[in-house]
């Protein structure tokens, strides 16, 4: 099959509740059309995808992966790709982002007695089937299973599962004896995100991001905006405004407090860009969201970045 001339990358951003960093996608609405868009898009986190019926392809950088009824697939955060279904059928599907570390931090044995990595750290997508991958099909699986249920004693048993699977990423990155392998090739922005992600609340200059991604930094910035509709800088401040949001939903600390939280210690320059980002200063948006279920999760309507396919 022919790959697709893609000079879109739609970002999408997922606010997780700090107290249970999960949330769940499903139902008829999570239908999947059979026309091949010509953007790829990419989530701030991990993303794991459930195949219920049909079949179809599943559109990376670089390669197509065919699916069908019964498969899934784990997809690491900032990495761009589609979904479509064969021609004449709309495939459905539910989805777990996650962040798997934060999921299960709680859990863990104690670091003196298990050094336990960042296991959420794939670096390419994982095409599992019953056949191929039992042990971490059946593990995926039964993640959704709790997710679904959506009660506070299944939320404890996702968590064990949720372990486990962490568990079972690290053991094979381990037993390969080196990171787990990346796609042929990468999205070439990959390390800048992955950074930004890691450092949003430090100094984020362009030299350093354009390093990291071994481009100039004209070459970088060029293509910072084409792929994803800002310059680096606006897209710093974005990711910070949306952690901002995070902690305004979750916790009643200060606005100041939170402003310097992420980085901008200038209490004026935080309200103003959060006022351009987000419509409204913080305080309107603390209070328009104090009714919201903190285990609910939302997609947050940042400019330029996109809501669900319809």
């Amino acid at each position: 099959m022919a790959r697709l001339k893609r000079n879109i990358i739609e970002y999408r951003i997922y606010d997780l509740p700090m107290d249970f960093p999960l949330l769940c996608l499903a139902g008829e609405n999570w239908r999947i059309s059979d026309v091949l868009r010509d953007a790829l898009h990419f989530h701030n986190c991990l993303e794991i995808g459930f195949c219920h019926t049909d079949h179809g392809t599943l559109t990376f950088e670089d390669e197509v992966i065919h699916f069908s009824a019964g498969d899934v697939f784990i997809i690491p955060r900032h990495v761009p790709h589609t979904t479509c279904s064969a021609e004449g059928c709309k495939s459905l599907w539910s989805y777990l982002f996650m962040d798997l570390d934060a999921l299960v931090a709680d859990i863990i044995p104690s670091e003196e007695a298990y050094h336990f990595k960042s296991s959420s750290q794939v670096t390419k997508y994982m095409h599992l089937t019953k056949d191929s991958d039992p042990r971490l099909h059946f593990l995926c699986n039964c993640m959704l299973e709790e997710a679904l249920k959506g009660t506070d004693e299944a939320n404890q048993f996702l968590k064990i599962y949720a372990l486990a699977t962490a568990a079972e990423l690290q053991r094979r990155q381990e037993a390969a004896g080196k990171p787990a392998s990346k796609n042929s090739k990468v999205f070439p922005l990959k390390p800048a995100l992955e950074y930004i992600h890691d450092h949003y609340m430090e100094p984020c200059d362009t030299s350093t991001l354009a390093n990291l991604c071994h481009l100039s930094q004209t070459h970088f910035r060029r293509l910072f905006l084409s792929c994803m509709g800002s310059t680096p800088l606006q897209f710093v401040i974005s990711t910070r405004i949306y952690q901002a949001c995070v902690l305004l939903v979750n916790t009643n600390e200060p606005v100041l407090n939170i402003a310097q939280a992420v980085g901008m210690p200038s209490v004026s320059s935080f309200n103003r860009n959060f006022q351009q980002v987000m419509d409204m200063s913080p305080r309107q948006y603390r209070a328009s969201t104090a009714h919201r279920s903190p285990r609910k999760g939302q997609i947050l309507p940042f400019k330029g970045w996109t809501m669900p396919e319809k």
